[in-house]
């Protein structure tokens, strides 16, 4: 494989950028349309005398995790410190059934593991050792309770919870009737924590649980409701119990149900919305908004520094790059993975006829989701860019929001675009597929899109 090649694949990530990687960081606030989410949460902790609980939404790929390092870095920096946990929930739970005492245990064992790790604090356990000896045979792993390691016995509780589903029910039907006494027992810990960073120079404590936004979202088999409804709206006076500034993500759906209001109030106000980069005009125009354009063209040419590439090695042409642009929907992750998909369907350059297949097989992905009920909203938004939810139609709404068919932005005023690999296609009563592809495309070979990841 060309040395080349492998560079570009390889700087064309869909990780969040680290703080360590600045120089791979576009500002896209102005094309996003909004204040600055990062300023918005950071005001929030240091104004505050008390823990503060603060939550986050966006599109997946809208680039919420790079904006929360961002967070990270802030909240460190300056006269007055915090010290920062920041973890990825995903890691530590299984985000296809995902319950408040899950929650509890990662954030008290990422808690325990970073502040070991950074500043050489080891967390006395208090409670948790009577509780994780009562666990007993559900945990494989042997624990010496002599010398109880609070970050070791939680880690092997955490395993557990992620790997096994019987385990898992298992364990929370132990610890769920003692939630009260678990939340004190974090506080506890929480509160030792704090002290001993006091000692340190730090003003407080902030924990950053992300990607608990791509949880599984489905009827929830006992309560009745969506499982994001349950855990942020009917467990939300245990998530917003911890004693230290807390920051979730969630997913965004959830923010723009009939519970928006409930969610402003449980969550400290309005809900910093880290929406899509505008690429294109709002509906009915659909046309090219250069501002966004010439913005991911920014992120291109950091990434093809960043590779020691020139963009003549990476591109045939300023139009097919502008082509892959508007295909990504001002999607930052989605456009890092059009890039891959392109470079391993059809090598470098980028072509048209790559971008063109990329436009094909994600275009067949959205025709085998979209069902009959989801085309009236998806024609509303296509003619207009608005749509007013109701309750026959709000199920129906946050589905196309999750699956990315419709994209959420905010300019000047709120507004809703189809993702351009949906705008293809008509309802069914209108005909099949809109054909966008040229004569030689046509003629290309199927490529699997099995490898994109959404």
């Amino acid at each position: 494989m060309c040395d080349l090649t492998q560079r570009v694949y390889r700087v064309f990530s869909t990780a969040p950028i680290r703080p360590d990687q600045q120089d791979l960081y576009v500002d896209l606030d102005e094309v996003r349309g909004q204040a600055d989410v990062v300023r918005r949460l950071d005001r929030r902790i240091r104004l505050a005398d008390q823990p503060t609980c603060q939550v986050l939404a966006g599109h997946k790929g809208s680039g919420k995790s790079t904006e929360l390092f961002r967070l990270k870095r802030e909240l460190e920096s300056g006269d007055s410190p915090f010290f920062v946990v920041y973890f990825d929930v995903t890691q530590e739970v299984d985000a296809n059934d995902v319950d408040f005492p899950d929650v509890l245990i990662a954030l008290v064992r990422q808690l325990a593991v970073q502040l070991d790790e950074q500043q050489k604090i080891k967390l006395k356990p208090g409670y948790f050792k009577d509780r994780i000896q009562r666990l007993g045979d559900l945990l494989t792993r042997e624990i010496d309770f002599e010398s109880f390691d609070l970050q070791t016995a939680l880690g092997s509780v955490s395993g557990k919870i992620r790997s096994s589903p019987d385990a898992r029910f298992e364990i929370r039907k132990l610890l769920e009737p003692d939630t009260s006494n678990l939340l004190y027992a974090a506080n506890d810990v929480i509160g030792e924590a704090i002290i001993e960073l006091r000692k340190k120079g730090f003003s407080g404590l902030v924990v950053v649980v992300d990607d608990l936004d791509k949880m599984a979202v489905r009827l929830h088999d006992d309560a009745g409701c969506r499982t994001d409804e349950y855990l942020f709206v009917n467990r939300a006076a245990q998530l917003t119990a911890f004693k230290c500034h807390v920051v979730y993500t969630m997913p965004l759906s959830l923010v723009y149900s009939h519970h928006e209001q409930n969610i402003a109030a449980l969550y400290g106000g309005d809900v910093p919305v880290v929406a899509m980069t505008k690429v294109r005009k709002q509906p009915p125009s659909h046309a090219a908004f250069e501002p966004g354009v010439r913005r991911f063209r920014q992120i291109i040419d950091a990434r093809l520094t960043a590779a020691d590439a020139s963009f003549e090695e990476v591109f045939d042409s300023a139009e097919t790059c502008k082509k892959l642009i508007l295909l990504s929907g001002g999607q930052p992750t989605e456009l890092m993975t059009l890039v891959r998909e392109a470079i391993v369907t059809h090598d470098l350059p980028i072509d048209n006829e790559s971008v063109e297949r990329a436009r094909i097989e994600g275009r067949r992905e959205y025709a085998r989701l979209l069902r009959e009920d989801h085309w009236p909203i998806i024609e509303k938004i296509r003619s207009t860019g608005r749509y007013t939810r109701t309750r026959e139609t709000e199920q129906t709404f946050r589905e196309l929001l999750d699956s990315r068919a419709i994209l959420q932005y905010v300019n000047d005023e709120e507004w809703y675009g189809l993702n351009p690999l949906v705008a293809d296609i008509e309802s069914p009563a209108s005909g099949s597929i809109r054909s966008r592809t040229s004569p030689k495309s046509k003629k290309s070979k199927r490529i699997s899109r099995t490898q994109r990841k959404r």
